[in-house]
């Protein structure tokens, strides 16, 4: 192994943690030739990678592509199925939904997000930095599990070393007897009793979080000088956090689609070599079904 080999993570790890079927559902749906509605690429956290930030990379497919089983079929069958209630985390946390359409990489399934008291509706591609101890939580269309009409990738992250929540406790109870989390597992997540939130739908323009939620890139955006400038011929910028894009963000990110075709202006480089006085998680997840 080499010297730096332990910090790249190439495979899905910590299966047993993942929302819908257990591992043991999940080996047996493959042998079917099934695939399932949200396919992870990836977990990491501290435990997967040395001093690694907790993070997620999610694919979210449509119902009309080959070999896909419902959410509502895994319910008839006994197979476990998601289950969210609105929680909050120990550390703030960005997550976000995005088109695969390179023409049109903000076009999504409508759907909210619930930050605090407020449910904002989304209409476009997006990120959202949620501070530490927030509440939140996606709101989809779907009685057991969310259903998509166009493919999507669904990614978070935060500096939180494992994946831990806090939610209500009856909410807890419910999925564990339900099929959901196992006691353990609720353990490892460090579920604690919470009082849950009692939210209702706000604009964005209105919402006293809709700050933290961002479509595109704000207005004169300045990324750093060691990242390469995003060539139009050859990729999509989605969103760029910093302290200087949100005031109170503790971490940031900067996210682009790469699209196939000969190099751009950059070459090869995504970065120039340099370094931080802080950790940093590189994502790269490739669109292909097959």
């Amino acid at each position: 192994m080499g010297q730096y080999e332990k910090y790249i993570c190439s495979r899905l790890e910590k299966q047993h943690l993942l929302p819908g079927p257990t591992p043991e559902q999940r080996k047996e749906l493959a042998a079917q030739g099934r695939r399932l509605p949200l396919e992870h690429v990836h977990w990491i956290d501290e435990d997967v990678i040395p001093g690694a930030y907790y993070g997620e990379t999610t694919w979210m497919w449509p119902a009309d592509f080959p070999n896909q089983i419902s959410w509502d079929e895994l319910a008839r069958t006994g197979r476990r199925v998601p289950s969210l209630a609105p929680h909050a985390h120990n550390f703030p946390e960005l997550l976000s939904w995005w088109s695969v359409d390179p023409d049109n990489p903000w076009d999504i399934d409508p759907m909210s997000m619930q930050i605090g008291d407020e449910v904002i509706p989304l209409t476009s591609s997006w990120v959202a930095y949620v501070p530490a101890g927030v509440f939140h939580m996606p709101v989809m269309t779907g009685e057991n599990g969310p259903v998509m009409t166009r493919p999507t990738l669904h990614w978070t992250s935060g500096p939180g070393g494992v994946y831990t929540r806090e939610h209500a406790k009856e909410s807890r109870a419910d999925t564990t007897e339900a099929g959901g989390e196992t006691l353990e597992e609720a353990k490892h997540q460090g579920a604690e009793a919470a009082v849950p939130v009692e939210a209702k739908v706000v604009e964005r323009e209105t919402a006293r979080y809709g700050r933290y939620l961002l479509y595109g890139n704000a207005a004169g955006v300045k990324r750093p000088n060691f990242l390469s400038p995003p060539d139009p011929e050859h990729c999509r910028p989605m969103v760029y956090i910093d302290e200087t894009v949100i005031p109170d963000a503790e971490f940031g990110c900067d996210t682009r689609w790469y699209l196939p075709g000969d190099w751009s202006k950059a070459g090869h480089l995504v970065m120039d070599v340099h370094t931080e006085p802080h950790g940093t998680s590189i994502a790269l997840v490739a669109y292909d079904y097959d």
